[in-house]
């Protein structure tokens, strides 16, 4: 038995011989493999008080320094002008920027408005998530907990998790502009030294985002038997920081038992499944908020025009408490939203920048999920999104027991209509800010342009759910950040004449997409005529590049036709030894697939469109998009001299960084865990995902970003779930867990892991003794 074991074990004996007080939440928790906590209790508080402990023991650190973020508190521990890489922020900033930037955000009426409108379950979540984290806190520090001694180290209290439930709907809108927030400052008036590069730092939130996510649910017409449903979640969250994600399994007898995952720190599930429901979340295409140009009032720069008339900004003060006393911050206010500044959105004497994010007022982000979890069908899934639309940025693939499947993206945005979009968008170099970032760029100095009201709309100036796509059927949905449009396989199954900036329709998939529908075809015609956790798992981890099986042909005719290229700086340069490497390889990304590597480098230098998943641009393709025909165009590749240029690119940044043409992929992409190297399989493009860092000579790729990370494919039945599961990165933030890298080295020998779900089964695998919490 290791220590960790025999510490478990000996917590266990002690706490079992506690007295119950009357009032007090408890819990039971019971570990199976790979460290998955799988809590029971008789209400919420309980069920929280027990995740909290378990969710504590594997990120304690990871989540108290989160908390200190998320207060505004980071510089009475830090240097004020220090940095630190805010990765939603798409690059550095100051101590004390950042806690300006949060305290506005994340400001204790804020926090009192969202603690006085949750549920009483939500309630009871949150007070006994504290509970059970503080629980470990005063316990024996495990093995690798040195933050118990730094400085800002503390126990956790309630508005810490209400902040953390603020800010999550913020990740995609307001988070990544507060650099620009705090820096906004009027003419003459420097506030910062630290002027962001927007155009940069958006660059860098949408390469984040990239990928996205995948979902997919089959009915009764797509699972192998013909009875029940499936549903398979592979949400591509970041491998670091705080926003990664944890599994959790909660049941409160009677009200809720769901196996899932949550962003770290949460105490409700945003994905997952019960005996009746599993359900994915995937990034939509919506352009939920607004970048408002305005005019200045030329006599005041701290006054602007609507309409011809002047208004006043208001001026927010913000105290930012350091070691040596406060420093002040200034935040400029418009009735749109907070003023943003930078080099790419100067605050000018005749012009200013307003963002406006619908996802500030979102407080019901969190029952919204809750009530998904709680929910029995399909339908159910749909009218708690009408009763409550709280889910901030995400379609819904869900299926039930009784074979129904659901698509929807019923999400939080702006309500910007055709008309206004059309007449009030802003033609001048703002609007390269639509191919970095989810927004419009509008005329702020009409008050037409001003988001519409719709009666319907339970969040004022949002789209109303009814006008919202969603969709039910018998065989299969799918969704990989595509929009609404096709997102299931028959013909009469497109999902037209929605609002534009909910997201393009009739236009070309991305690769994710199509491959989606591909596989969902084999399952459904194979051997087993329908999707079961095997043949899913196996279809996933094939790795197949479906840009690969569209363009390799073209583009190994035109390097053998074209052996050699002119290249800027480098004079004729042979094109053999890289169309010898793609021409052997496979076109599939697996760990001993040789050439994948040198494929990605050179999609990477062409042309592609802005979109969460991706495509090429349509000048690269031979044949050209087809509506009625999209899952089989575009097709073919245009090659040209730009395009050998690329492959020669992308052959030498592989050679100047010592790595071979032809090398198998799992030899130049890994993860190092422990000192141990681990191979990884998957592409940053294709449906089994995994994005690194820049290639670091002598090495490869060895710095996962985003990607998979929570996937379960699982069937639900008349006897329950049954299934597959995984968290590629893990359990634990902790080095010294010996759930840091458990998962992870099923990842990377490209396998998932057993669903254990019921009493029964829980009892069985069960490792260690039953831990009560009281």
């Amino acid at each position: 038995m290791n220590s960790s074991a025999a510490s478990l074990l000996a917590m266990s004996a002690a706490m079992l011989a506690l007295p119950a007080e009357a009032g007090q939440p408890q819990a039971s928790v019971r570990y199976t493999a790979y460290g998955v906590a799988h809590v029971s209790a008789p209400d919420f508080a309980g069920a929280g008080l027990g995740y909290g402990w378990a969710f504590a023991r594997d990120n304690l650190c990871q989540n108290v320094e989160q908390a200190v973020r998320l207060a505004g508190t980071r510089s009475l521990y830090f240097d004020p002008e220090a940095t630190y890489l805010d990765l939603f922020a798409g690059g550095e900033i100051s101590n004390a920027d950042s806690d300006a930037a949060y305290r506005y955000l994340l400001n204790e009426d804020q926090v009192a408005r969202l603690r006085r409108t949750v549920t009483a379950d939500m309630r009871g979540l949150v007070s006994g998530f504290v509970a059970g984290f503080n629980r470990h806190v005063d316990e024996s520090a495990l093995p690798g907990e040195d933050c118990r001694t730094a400085p800002w180290f503390r126990k956790l209290a309630e508005d810490d998790v209400y902040r953390l439930i603020l800010e999550i709907p913020l990740l995609e809108t307001s988070a990544s502009v507060v650099r620009e927030m705090v820096a906004a400052s009027p003419p003459g008036h420097p506030q910062t030294m630290r002027q962001p590069d927007t155009a940069v730092a958006l660059g860098q939130v949408k390469k984040l985002m990239l990928g996205g996510s995948n979902g997919a649910a089959f009915g009764s017409a797509g699972v192998a038997g013909g009875q029940g449903g499936f549903s398979f979640a592979n949400p591509h969250y970041t491998w670091k920081g705080t926003a990664r994600l944890h599994i959790m399994h909660l049941n409160v007898p009677g009200k809720i038992d769901v196996f899932g995952a949550t962003a770290s720190g949460l105490p409700f599930p945003m994905m997952g499944f019960s005996n009746m429901v599993g359900w994915a979340i995937t990034h939509t295409t919506d352009r939920r908020s607004t970048v408002y140009e305005i005019d200045v009032d030329p006599a005041d720069p701290i006054r602007y025009l609507v309409d011809g008339k002047s208004e006043a900004m208001r001026r927010v003060e913000l105290r930012v408490p350091t070691a040596k006393g406060d420093v002040l911050r200034t935040i400029w206010e418009t009735r749109y939203g907070p003023v943003i500044g930078g080099p790419m959105l100067p605050w000018t004497r005749s012009r200013v920048y307003a963002f406006a994010d619908p996802e500030r007022e979102n407080l019901r982000f969190a029952d919204q999920f809750l009530a998904i979890a709680r929910a029995r069908s399909v339908r159910e899934i749909s009218a708690a999104q009408h009763r409550l639309h709280g889910s901030p940025w995400s379609n819904v693939t869900a299926a039930d027991s009784s074979g129904h499947v659901y698509y929807s993206n019923v999400s939080v945005a702006g309500y910007v209509t055709d008309a206004q979009l059309s007449r009030c968008l802003v033609k001048g170099p703002a609007q390269a800010l639509m191919d970095l970032a989810d927004v419009t760029v509008l005329n702020g100095s009409d008050s037409g342009c001003a988001w519409t009201k719709d009666r319907r709309a339970l969040q004022a100036g949002t789209i109303p759910a009814a006008l919202r796509p969603e969709t039910f059927r018998r065989d299969v949905v799918f969704n990989s950040n595509d929009s609404h449009w096709l997102t299931s396989l028959a013909p009469d199954s497109r999902l037209n004449g929605y609002p534009d900036v909910i997201g393009p329709e009739a236009t070309a998939r991305g690769e994710r997409t199509r491959i989606a529908a591909n596989y969902a075809q084999e399952v459904m015609t194979g051997p087993d005529k329908g999707v079961t956790p095997a043949n899913w798992e196996a279809h996933f981890f094939s790795a197949r590049n479906l840009t690969a099986e569209l363009i390799l042909d073209d583009v190994l005719a035109d390097c053998r036709a074209n052996p050699d290229v002119e290249v800027s700086g480098f004079g004729k340069v042979s094109l053999n030894e890289a169309c010898a490497a793609l021409a052997d390889w496979d076109r599939k990304d697996g760990i001993n697939s040789r050439g994948a590597a040198l494929f990605r480098m050179f999609i990477e230098q062409l042309d592609h469109v802005a979109m969460t998943g991706f495509a090429l641009k349509p000048s690269l393709w031979r044949v050209p998009f087809d509506p009625e025909r999209p899952l089989e165009t575009p097709s073919g590749f245009n090659a040209s001299k730009t395009t050998r240029t690329a492959l020669a690119t992308a052959a030498y940044r592989l050679t100047s960084a010592g790595l071979k043409l032809d090398a198998p992929l799992g030899e130049v992409q890994f993860i190092e865990r422990n000192g141990r190297r681990l191979p990884i399989s998957g592409s940053r493009y294709a449906y089994h995902l995994i994005r690194f860092g820049p290639i670091a000579k002598g090495v490869g790729f060895a710095e996962p970003l985003t990607g998979d990370s929570y996937i379960h494919a699982v069937t639900l039945g008349s006897r329950g779930p049954s299934g597959r599961f995984l968290l590629t990165y893990s359990q634990s933030s902790n080095p010294r867990s010996p759930h840091f890298a458990d998962m992870t080295e099923l990842y990377s020998r490209e396998t998932w892991a057993n669903v254990t779900f019921g009493t029964a089964e829980i009892r069985k695998a069960q490792i260690g003794k039953t831990v009560i919490l009281r």
